[in-house]
């Protein structure tokens, strides 16, 4: 067997760029200050004026890739959009990357907080929750659907998605039906992590979707013509209640996480779901 000697550095203070903080309260504290000063600096920004949201009205090269590693959830969306013309970026693309760029100034003192909320769970169980959605058919070129989901383990967040769909969904359904079938299997992924690192517990899975015909057609035993193609290729999800007791339930829009991941939002709707994905100031 071989053997990797390890050596204690001490409690972490910063990895790979990210700051590290502890708070009694909020638990830890992660944030990436010196990294975005750098950024601005770097492309002559930093005397740029800052937004407060990174993607709105217009649809507004090296920026993009310096976003990348301070692709946070609260400018998933906005990365994703920008990095899709790196091959050919257009005036437009570079505007948007420097809308990032300037919404980042504004929120140089905000941090990511990871703690966990037990919320009358014992320690023997864990709670593995998805929040899942999508648009239909976003994007102007391809009509393809941008599919998004917040994953978080005993109320923490510990990831999130923001991806183009592979084809065209033909109806909402089945772009949120993508969605939802994506971020349960992320939440799989973690819960085989747990059991790699030897940790034994009760995992509690929990699916929150805003479309009632895709829990309808999670629970349901039939299949439609119209949703057969969907059934067939996402007929896992559907063994889950059974397999894994998966709970799917309806989640009202204002509470979403996954929004944040999918569409340009208002500076106000963003400041709330920011607060929901757990990012502080």
């Amino acid at each position: 067997m071989a053997v990797l000697e390890l050596k204690d550095l001490g409690v972490v203070s910063k990895f790979l760029g990210i700051g590290f903080e502890y708070d009694e309260d909020k638990g830890w504290l992660l944030e990436q200050h010196q990294v975005i000063l750098g950024m601005l600096d770097k492309f002559g920004l930093s005397a740029a004026s800052t937004v407060r949201v990174p993607i709105g009205g217009e649809h507004e090269n090296d920026v993009d890739g310096e976003l990348l590693p301070n692709d946070g959830p609260d400018i998933a969306y906005a990365v994703h959009r920008v990095t899709r013309c790196t091959h050919a970026p257009h005036v437009s693309d570079w505007r948007l990357a420097k809308k990032i760029a300037r919404y980042l100034k504004g929120t140089l003192d905000t941090k990511f907080a990871m703690h966990a909320v037990r919320g009358g769970v014992s320690e023997a169980t864990i709670v593995a929750e998805g929040y899942s959605d999508a648009d239909f058919a976003g994007d102007r070129v391809d009509h393809k659907s941008v599919r998004g989901g917040v994953l978080m383990v005993c109320g923490m967040v510990v990831g999130w998605i923001c991806k183009n769909r592979n084809s065209v969904a033909l109806c909402m359904m089945e772009a949120e039906f993508g969605a939802a079938s994506q971020i349960t299997a992320e939440m799989l992924d973690i819960v085989e992590l747990l059991s790699e690192i030897g940790l034994k517990v009760k995992i509690l899975y929990k699916l929150r979707v805003d479309n009632q015909a895709v829990i309808k057609q999670i629970e349901g035993a039939g299949t439609s013509g119209r949703a057969k193609h969907t059934d067939i290729r996402f007929k896992f999800i559907k063994d889950l209640p059974r397999n894994k007791g998966l709970e799917v339930s309806y989640c009202e829009s204002k509470l979403m996480r996954a929004d944040i991941l999918t569409k340009t939002l208002p500076a106000p709707r963003l400041e709330e779901l920011r607060v929901l994905v757990m990012l502080t100031t």
